[in-house]
């Protein structure tokens, strides 16, 4: 099941956020960049709205705008209000030029232009050679079937970035996402000879050992983590477990993040994995459906197309062709997705 990369840039206030009046009164720009820290970004892009009226800092005002309908999934709008950004820009304002293209190639990846993304990238890459750039290029000649032209990226970015274990990750997955795990070992074999400094990075560790396929190694490192209720690590301890086929120890895990971290649709999901694992399908059924509910989006891809497994398995075919219609309007350019639909309706 394939996923998009994620938005490079975080939502993170910079230079660019607006920089008041010279008093306590905060600018519309202000409240704008405030409002996507939270999260809100409708309440964003009106505060936007308002100051490209008022004649605010236009770069900083069509910026923000376009972070916020990124936040929001929409990709059009996101982009058109970048283009603006950067229209809007000067030759002297190099570092915003690239910040934004930055945002843009998001964007561009999101909405699968990957000759976009390929060409924002390029244009960052004649500011400053930057792995990130590399990278998300890599990845977009990769989705092309380019495979050597993104190894060639993707060895850039590992050299200017050659102790950065979520880059090596990041790279395997855009392999893996092709049906070229093996290719993909090679960095992840890498970034294992990386001298470890800070016990942050036993996380990142754990999980190469995990596509490694050594759940011993991956377990011993997520053992301090599990302990102290880190989020990510539990859910990874998790899939360990659930690799290991053992289901008892994987639903403990994930009820333990319902109950210390809460409750998301990757919980769920692991649940649901657990109850199909042990062919408790009502379970399985009544888990998704559950973890379906939640506002957050993140996950639900996956727990959606586990409950059409579900409902087949409890021979709920009618149930099963709905979600699967379901499934294929939310994420069409799903294979797999495509795949069960088809195979639902010739029943």
């Amino acid at each position: 099941m394939k996923k998009r990369i994620g938005i490079l840039c975080l939502l993170t206030v910079l230079l660019l956020g607006g920089c008041g009046r010279g008093n306590d009164e905060p600018t519309n720009l202000d409240e704008g960049y405030t409002a996507l820290e939270e999260e809100r970004f409708d309440d964003a892009i009106a505060s936007f709205d308002t100051a490209i009226a008022e004649v605010e800092d236009e770069v900083s005002a069509y910026r923000g705008r376009g972070i916020a309908y990124l936040g929001l999934g929409n990709y059009s709008e996101a982009l058109s209000n970048f283009n603006q950004a950067l229209e809007s820009t000067t030759d002297r304002m190099e570092d915003t030029r690239k910040d934004i293209l930055y945002y843009k190639a998001s964007a561009q990846y999101q909405q699968e232009d990957f000759d976009g993304t390929i060409e924002s990238c390029s244009e960052i890459l004649q500011i400053a050679d930057e792995a990130d750039a590399h990278y998300l290029r890599g990845a977009s000649f990769m989705e092309k079937g380019e495979e050597d032209t993104a190894k060639a990226d993707f060895d850039a970015a590992v050299a200017l970035a050659p102790s950065d274990y979520s880059l090596y990750l990041n790279i395997y997955e855009c392999y893996r996402e092709q049906n070229l795990s093996a290719d993909g070992d090679d960095y992840l074999n890498t970034a294992l000879s990386i001298e470890s400094t800070d016990e942050a990075d036993n996380y990142d560790k754990a999980k190469i050992y995990y596509y490694l396929e050594d759940y011993e190694q991956a377990q011993e490192l997520l053992g301090p983590l599990v302990e102290s209720l880190d989020g990510p690590s539990l859910l990874l301890m998790g899939q360990v477990y659930l690799k290991l086929n053992d289901t008892a120890h994987a639903r403990s895990v994930y009820q333990q993040y319902k109950s210390s971290v809460g409750e998301i649709p990757a919980v769920y999901n692991g649940l649901v994995l657990c109850d199909l694992a042990d062919g408790d399908t009502q379970s399985a059924i009544d888990n998704a459906l559950t973890g379906l509910e939640l506002n957050e989006d993140d996950g639900k891809q996956e727990l959606l197309y586990n409950l059409i497994v579900a409902y087949e398995e409890a021979g709920d075919y009618e149930s099963a062709k709905q979600r699967s219609q379901e499934y294929i309007s939310l994420y069409p350019s799903d294979e797999a997705g495509v795949r069960e639909y088809e195979f639902l309706m010739s029943r």
